[in-house]
């Protein structure tokens, strides 16, 4: 049985809109997002450097910064 899909209109805080052929609008985002972000683990070089620019440490789940949308 295929897997069901949707397209999803995901925009991005500078008003670009994508369009997303996916399962879930979590994969439509993680599609859009994965060419806009980078993830590594932080050496105690980048540790050092991001909290002395007053960069907080956040955990997953507690704050989110976009909101999914169900219609």
């Amino acid at each position: 049985m295929a897997t069901s899909t949707r397209i999803y209109i995901v925009s991005t805080q500078d008003g670009t809109n994508r369009l997303v052929k996916a399962t879930v609008a979590s994969q439509a985002i993680t599609h859009v997002a994965k060419n806009a972000f980078t993830a590594k683990v932080a050496s105690q070089d980048d540790l050092v450097q991001a909290l002395s620019n007053g960069v907080k440490v956040e955990t997953y789940g507690e704050s989110a910064q976009g909101e999914l949308i169900a219609e």
